[in-house]
Formats: structure tokens, C-alpha cells, sequence
């Protein structure tokens, strides 16, 4: 199993998740150029598309064109009930998606993908319908291998905890510096939004990591650091503080993977 963020900010956000048998894409809110781009990458070699996963309706992470070639090739759409009408009503693609049968509701409860069990999750966030993070499980393997992804959340809620733990590999938001948004010149209205019900810091990250490591039975491989302001905060500043975290914690072995605007990250081995 193997994932790979092709890109995490304001400007796109689209993440890519395999075994052996299918691929996962989840959100995808780059334009169809670019992300027909990186899936031609030589770099890459993936298995067919088993389906998408929405995490909720902002157009950094559903862009209309994309999501449109991937109905034309019939890749099946997942996306949670609460979503279904608000993604309808705002991008054609997904009207087109519910006429071809492609869009398919994903209950609480899970569902799947392909080989992949799918778990979802709500997570705090300013966006209609709902905002969710995924579970994607592998059930081709002994072991339940599985990565928890959530790229959009203003606090770690109740409960948020255990839907990471143990999972092999994180994929978290570290959205901002706090002193850097405190004195970016953005209006009041905006920094209370983002701390309050838009993003997570990197300090907020770094003590959620750390929650989730001291509470799983082992920890996970890798934890990727997504969502990084580029106004706001530096990949050195977001690695370096969740990297302190598991140093203090005595997870000198969980790697801490960076990822960009506009540019794949490395390909994580899960």
C-alpha cells in the first residue's frame, strides 16, 4: 500500500492511495491538466481508479473540469450522504455523476472501494453539508493496513482520536504558524475564522499527533503534513513542529513528510 499527496493548499488539494489491485483518489481540486499530469507521471505506476472520495463542497478540493474526466472514464464518486444535494446543486460534474449512477452515498457506517473498506468521519469545518475524513483500509492484506486522512478541520474534536489510532500512516492538516496569521495583515474577521473553525495549527497538529501515538498499540510509519499556508507558515516551521512532538514523545521512527502547492510529495510506502 502506498500513498501520495499530489498537492495540499488553498489553490488544490488531491491525494492518491493504493495497493496492488485499485487506487483511491481522494478530493480533487486541481484542474484536469495538471492532475491528468501527475497521473501520466513516469514516476507513477497505479492501478486503475476504484473511485473518488470527497471530503466536502469547497472548490479547492472539487474542481468541476477534473472530476468531470474521471465521470467520462466511469469512476464511481463516493461522497457522504449530508454532501450529496450540495455537491449536486454546485458542480454540474456531479450532476452528470448522479445521472450515470457514478455518485454513490457513503453511510456512516462505511462502505467501500475496490479492494478498500471505507471509514468516514465528521470533522469541524465552515463548509455546507459537512466536512469528513476518511479511514481507507486494504483488505487484500493480512493486517488491515490503513491510512487516516483529514486535510480540513478547525480543532481536533471529541472522539477524533481513535478514528487515527493505530492507523499505518496520517495524513493531518498543519494549516498555520499562529505568530505568522497573527501578523499577516489579515482581517480580524478572517484569523478568527481560521483559528476558530477553519484550520488547524501546526502546534494544534503537533499535540494531536501526539495524541494519537501515545494512544495506539503501535505507531504509524509516516504522518504527512497537508494543507500548509502558504502565507501563513513554512514546511520547515510545520515539520519541525510536529517532528519535536514525537522526539519528546520517543517516536524517533515516525517520518514526517512535507507536501506543496502545486507538486507531488515523495510516494509514502505504508
Amino acid at each position: 500500500m502506498h500513498l501520495r499527496v499530489l498537492g495540499s493548499s488553498s489553490a488544490g488539494n488531491c491525494t492518491l492511495v493504493w495497493n496492488a489491485q485499485n487506487t483511491v483518489m481522494v478530493d480533487c481540486g486541481f484542474s484536469r491538466r495538471y492532475i491528468s499530469s501527475c497521473l501520466e507521471s513516469p514516476d507513477l505506476d497505479i492501478p486503475p481508479l476504484a473511485g473518488l472520495l470527497i471530503t466536502h463542497a469547497h472548490s479547492d478540493h472539487v474542481n468541476d473540469s477534473s472530476i468531470d474526466l474521471l465521470v467520462q472514464n466511469r469512476v464511481p464518486v463516493i461522497v457522504r450522504r449530508e454532501l450529496t444535494n450540495v455537491l449536486r446543486r454546485a458542480y454540474p460534474s456531479l450532476q452528470r455523476a448522479a445521472r450515470l449512477g457514478l455518485l454513490l452515498e457513503l453511510e456512516s457506517a462505511g462502505g467501500e472501494a475496490g479492494t478498500f473498506g471505507i471509514e468516514s468521519f465528521g470533522v469541524p469545518h465552515d463548509s455546507p453539508g459537512g466536512c469528513f475524513g476518511f479511514g481507507i483500509i486494504d483488505r487484500s492484506v493480512p493486517g488491515r493496513c490503513k491510512v487516516a486522512i483529514a486535510t480540513d478541520l478547525g480543532f481536533a474534536g471529541e472522539g477524533l482520536v481513535e478514528h487515527f489510532r493505530d492507523a499505518h500512516a496520517v495524513v493531518i492538516e498543519s494549516n498555520h504558524d499562529l505568530a505568522m496569521l497573527e501578523g499577516s495583515g489579515r482581517p480580524a474577521w478572517l484569523k478568527k475564522r481560521i483559528k476558530e473553525i477553519g484550520h488547524l495549527s501546526n502546534d494544534q497538529c503537533a499535540g494531536f499527533v501526539s495524541e494519537v501515538v501515545r494512544s495506539s498499540a503501535r505507531p504509524p510509519g509516516a504522518v504527512v503534513l497537508a494543507h500548509i499556508s502558504q502565507q501563513c507558515n513554512t514546511n520547515e516551521l510545520a515539520e519541525r513542529a510536529t517532528a519535536g512532538a514525537l522526539l519528546r514523545e520517543g517516536f524517533t521512527a515516525v517520518r514526517v513528510v512535507q507536501t506543496f502547492k502545486s507538486l507531488p510529495s515523495e510516494i509514502v510506502p505504508v
